[in-house]
């Protein structure tokens, strides 16, 4: 076996010659290839070169082959298949893909809006692995080594890339048994004097709502005896009827459709986009960019909310 690999033919050369052969002519491989007649000959003469023998009789007007060029031509096909083999399974592997894809996001999020797109991606994609992590704690993830986060709202990390999946906004509800109890709000102001259940979620400050309005925004400072880190909790006590809360309308709205929750100060909000977040570039990881385009496009064709168009 020759060890110096920079004497070895090159695929490129192979082509060229098995091209010659196909077409009975030097012009005829130029022509086919786009190149000149001169680089044809070029080529043929460095292989060759590379193979220490005559591949073509060159005194004769057709393209004969010598008998070392029959053998070089049966081997020269059967590397171009591998080759052509190698560079069809190489596409095929990255169509399905492969490896470990770690995904994390909010328990109510993920729960009631990730299970699904996952499972369908799981269905188009079953030798790639995939661990979706549900936690309501702001996560690194670079130290955690997750691939992307599906985020609600601006608080975006400046570190990682981002790309919006859909619009969302929280908004101020309750339970008809408590505005019965503790009347319906009629100003922002008057949120202070009420139970509000406060959500103590990721990098959020403690005890403060931002209300927009469209035109100003306000921070409210509100009070109450229930806090939790978890949505899932937060919105079960507002439909005991424990006090108001200001959650995504995609986590409250099927309840406001049932009644089960009021939408209260209708005129006031705050945009919570839902993100997808990763920590580098899509064109970095194939796998990460195929699932987010593929997010988006799930997302795009599902309706997130119904009574909400921004």
């Amino acid at each position: 076996m020759l060890k110096d690999k920079k004497t070895w033919p090159l695929i490129e050369d192979l082509n060229v010659f098995l091209t010659i052969i196909r077409k009975n002519s030097f012009s005829g491989a130029a022509k086919e290839l786009g190149q000149s007649n001169s680089y044809i000959t070029k080529r043929i003469n460095i292989l060759e070169d590379h193979l220490h023998t005559s591949l073509f009789y060159r005194n004769t007007r057709n393209i004969k082959l010598t008998a070392a060029g029959e053998y070089v031509q049966n081997q020269a096909i059967a590397i171009i298949d591998k080759m052509d083999s190698l560079m069809t399974n190489i596409v095929e592997d990255k169509k399905s893909m492969f490896g470990h894809l770690h995904i994390c996001s909010s328990f109510g999020f993920g729960r009631t809006h990730l299970a699904k797109p996952i499972s369908l991606f799981a269905k188009q994609h079953p030798n790639l692995s995939l661990d979706l992590t549900l936690t309501d704690h702001k996560l690194d993830l670079i130290k955690e080594n997750i691939d992307l986060e599906i985020a609600v709202g601006n608080d975006l990390n400046d570190r990682y890339f981002a790309k919006k999946l859909a619009n969302n906004r929280r908004i101020l509800c309750a339970s008809p048994d408590y505005l019965q109890s503790y009347g319906l709000p009629k100003k922002v102001e008057q949120l202070s004097k009420h139970n509000c259940l406060f959500l103590k979620e990721k990098n959020s400050s403690f005890g403060v709502w931002k209300l927009f309005n469209g035109k100003i925004l306000k921070s409210i400072t509100v009070n109450g005896g229930l806090t939790t880190n978890n949505g899932e909790v937060i919105l079960q006590w507002a439909l005991e009827g424990h006090g108001i809360i200001y959650r995504s309308l995609w986590d409250a709205e099927k309840y406001l459709i049932s009644g089960e929750l009021v939408h209260i100060l209708p005129e006031y909000y705050e945009d919570a986009p839902i993100w997808v977040v990763y920590p580098n570039k899509l064109s970095e990881s194939l796998k990460t960019e195929i699932f987010v385009n593929f997010l988006t496009e799930y997302f795009a064709k599902k309706e997130l909310t119904k009574s909400h168009d921004e």
